[in-house]
This record gives C-alpha cells, structure tokens and sequence, in this order.
C-alpha cells in the first residue's frame, strides 16, 4: 500500500515535497503550477518498471514523455539531482516468502518504509546516485558511483556497518542487487532460497554471518563450535529486531553460557547483532522492496487528460482487451470483447450512475458504440453525441471493469491517476462521477481492497459533491479525503498545501477566492 509520493529538484519542485496519499486525493490548483508533473509521476513509474531500461527512470515511453532527465531537472537549483521519495507498507505474506521460522503476530502486520531514490544523468543515461531506505529504527544507504561500485552502509540504534568492495546489478530495478566483486553469484529466489534445511548464501551475505558469528562467540562457552554459530543465523530472516532477539534466544537454548549470557546482555547482543541480521538479509530486503513498489506502480490506471476521439464505427478485430488503454483510444474494442452478461451489467451500471446506457452493436465487420440517454428508446450513435461521452467513458469503464466486473483481491494494489475527468462534461455529470468515486472507495473499504483514486481538477462541482457525500454519511469519512492545493511562489518554485473536509462535509483550509479568482 503505498501511503505517500514526494519529489525534490523535479521541475518546478525544488525544495523536498512531500504529500499524503487518501482514498480520494484531489489536486487543484491554477495552470502550470505542477499538478501534473506530480501526478504523472505514476504512470512514470508504471512505464519505467514495465520495459527493459539501463536505470531506475524511463523519461519516455507507453505513457508519459517527460523528456529526458536534463528536461525535467529543476532550471533555479544547483543541485544536478533528483530525488524521488516514497511512503508504503509491505504486505507480511510478501516479507514471509523468506523465512524459515515465522511468527503468528507477523503474519497480519504490515512494514512500513520510507525510501528515497536520488538520481543524476552521465552521458545521457539516468543513474541512482544514492537509495535510503528506512524501516523501524533502522536505515539502510546505498550510495553508488558512476561504475556502479555501492558503499553499503547499515545504521541501527547507533550502530553502524558498513562494506565496500561491492557492486550493483539488476540495475533497471528501482533497487539495484548487490554482490562483492569478483564472486559470481547466482541469483536467489523465494523458492530455491532454502535447500534441505540449508540456507544457500551469496558471498556478501556469506561475509555478514561470519562477522556475526565471531562477534557473538564471545558469549558462548570457550569449546562452542562457531560453525554451528554461523548455521543457526543462517535461519534469521529480515523480521523486527524483537523476533530477532526472541529467534536467537530460540535458536542457542541449548548453549547454557550463551543463555545465561543472553539474559543479562540481551540489549546489549541485540544492538550489535541487528544490523548483521540487516546485513545477510540485504538481497532478501532489496527484492521484497522492488516486489512490493512493481505491485504498487504496476497496478496504475491512468487516464489521460486528452481522453481519444468517437468514431462511428470501429473495425472488428478478435482480440481480448483487458484494460482501458490511458487515451482510451481501445474502448470500443474492450466494451466489445465482453461477454453478453458483462455488457448487461456494464448498462445496468451505467443507468444507475449516470442514467445513460452504453450498447455495442455490431453490422458486418464493423461495430458501432451507442448511447441511450433515457429520454426515449432511440440509441444514438455516439459520434453524434456530445464530446463529454467520448471524454468521460474511459474513465466510467475503466473504474467499472476494476471493481466491478472483476473479484477485487485485497492483495492487489489499485490506483487510478485521472487528468481533468470532468473535461467537456456537463456540471450534473460531473457531480454523478464523483459521487462514483465515493461509491467505488467506500465498497472497496469494505471489502479491504487497498483502492485510490487521484485526480486533478478545475472542478468546483466535484469537489462540493464530495463533501455532500462526506455529509450524507454514506460511508465515506473526512478523514477518507485529501484536497492538495498547488501554488508557486515568488520564485516560480511549487508549493503544495492541503485542504480537507470536516465531519459535516464542509470544506477546511481553503483559500479565499480559489476560483472567482477574487482575495
């Protein structure tokens, strides 16, 4: 789930901003004051993790052109670096998939962490300059140079490690894979990690144990044998520095020195032992992150404001479409690979939301999209429609084919990034659809689907309808809303600011004469 996105010298946004993400996220604000920039940031994203790439970013692809890294690097900073900040939990079945042992009060709860990726440009190829990553009370730095030699550096309750000698690959993923140079180590993956009982580790990680295992012998009788120390870590995942302790306190209960030890220094191991743990878990950790943030980006729908033409009729063409593409320029072919019964309840849908009713009909080799407006039985072909029908439809399907039609699973990530829905819509229209959104976000709290839904508006009517829906109590709360207000300064530099709904749907915070443009 991701919880929030910030940005940092990425065009008009140079200083560090960072914003919460809601159910509901809305961004208003004048012309070019940067809520498409950020909004874009998603698809961005999307596209980026999709395609093959040399680095973290494609600048452009499938959804978005941003240009390249000199186009979108801020023009009134010194800094020739961008930074791209993201808030998210992970999923504990994803963290699982690695452990030997595990705990019954983990298996519900969530890892939150916080991550910075700071980017530059040589020669014209974008490379990761530095990746934090912050979880609990722990950090972990990479910091690359331009061959892609890593300085790791693990920092926990003020103890810190850190090993040089390594080098970064994989380096299209938002967190490159690090190995010590000169090893050639094989890739480890959740199904082969374990073989027999035996952990089968890469030398970096290899190298942590054994720095653990000869710090912690201290504690063990002078006779020990350390291999045996250096096999049960090998069984330590990446888990809460307090299962940690409770692992290794599980795991030596037979070593009566260690024990005995153990209970009057337990702090005192656990602070030093932790960031080893950190350390022999690092390729595990990189591959649940990049796991979780593919999941997240990877489940981004986007529209785009300038949404495809009508057409009075389209050419058949036997493919299955299963998603609205971000113009919308595959509609009629998606609404005509539906099944009779999806189509059914695609209409009954639309009537109820929006009481109009969306037919495909097919003549020969060609179809057509209809639109029956309730007034009569008369279908119009929608090409002699309004423009609004062909803005608004790919953003109604492509809500209603992601939580309509199909069986939301709680373990799938949804976020929808729509430019201007309301655009060539008629206010009554444009009231109906955010009411949907409501309706969307309030079936999807109850079915526990992790659900967004971010525009960006010059919409004075969505945003009252709302607040009608906050105030109705229909299930959707105040705290379920976030309005993001985006302005520039002085120094045309973007500054975001939030306004938000009371319990009775009023809007708060919001500035005097937003869109009379009167102060």
């Amino acid at each position: 789930m991701i919880k929030g996105i910030g940005l940092q010298n990425f065009r008009s946004f140079v200083n560090k901003t960072f914003i919460e993400l809601k159910p509901i996220t809305v961004f208003v604000g004048k012309n070019s004051s940067g809520k498409s920039s950020l909004l874009r940031t998603f698809p961005l994203f999307r596209q980026s993790i999709e395609e093959n790439t040399t680095g973290p970013i494609l600048w452009y692809g499938r959804y978005i052109d941003f240009g390249d890294f000199t186009d979108v690097l801020s023009k009134n900073s010194e800094s020739k670096e961008i930074t791209f900040s993201f808030s998210f939990s992970i999923a504990p079945e994803l963290a699982l998939r690695y452990s030997y042992y595990r705990f019954k009060e983990l298996s519900d709860k969530d890892t939150n962490v916080d991550i910075e990726l700071t980017v530059y440009s040589k020669d014209k190829k974008t490379k990761t300059k530095n990746i934090k990553v912050i979880f609990d009370d722990s950090t972990i730095n990479f910091m690359l140079d331009d061959n892609n030699n890593v300085k790791l550096q693990i920092e926990s309750e003020g103890k810190t490690l850190e090993r040089e000698n390594i080098i970064a690959k994989n380096l299209g993923q938002f967190i490159p894979n690090i190995h010590l140079k000169g090893k050639d180590d094989a890739p480890i993956t959740p199904n082969s990690f374990y073989l027999m009982g035996t952990r089968r580790d890469r030398a970096l990680e290899s190298s942590f144990i054994d720095s653990a295992s000869k710090f912690i012998k201290q504690y063990f009788h002078v006779k020990s044998d350390i291999k045996q120390v250096f096999q049960s870590f090998t069984r330590i995942n990446f888990i809460p520095k307090e299962h940690a302790g409770r692992l290794v306190e599980f795991l030596f209960k037979e070593q009566k020195t260690f024990t005995k030890n153990f209970e009057s220094h337990r702090d005192e191991i656990m602070n030093e032992l932790y960031p080893f743990v950190i350390g022999w878990n690092i390729n595990n950790i990189i591959d649940i992150i990049n796991t979780s943030l593919s999941s997240i980006f990877g489940n981004v729908k986007y529209i785009a404001p300038l949404r495809a033409t009508s057409e009075r009729f389209y050419r058949f063409q036997d493919l299955q479409v299963n998603e609205i593409d971000h113009t919308g320029s595959n509609l009629a072919m998606l609404l005509n690979s539906l099944k009779q019964t999806d189509k059914l309840r695609f209409e009954e849908w639309t009537k109820s939301n929006f009481d109009f009713i969306i037919k495909v009909e097919q003549t020969g080799s060609h179809f057509a999209i209809l639109i029956n407006t309730g007034e009569n039985s008369e279908n119009y072909n929608i090409s002699d429609m309004g423009f609004g029908y062909s803005q608004v439809l790919p953003i109604v399907t492509a809500i209603w084919l992601e939580t309509d039609r199909r069986t939301a699973s709680p373990k799938k990530p949804i976020t929808f990034i729509i430019e201007q829905p309301e655009l060539h819509l008629h206010p009554a229209y444009q009231h109906n659809l955010a009411k949907v959104f409501a309706k969307v976000i309030i079936k999807a709290k109850e079915n526990n689907v992790d659900l967004k839904i971010i525009f960006e508006t010059h919409s004075q009517t969505m945003i009252e309808a709302l607040g009608e829906c906050i105030e109705d109590n229909i299930g959707l709360a105040e705290s379920d809303v976030s309005i993001l207000v985006f302005e520039k300064n002085e120094q045309q530099q973007t500054i975001v600011k939030t306004s938000y709904f009371d319990e009775e749907g009023f809007i708060q915070n919001w500035p005097i004469g937003f869109f009379s443009g009167r102060k």
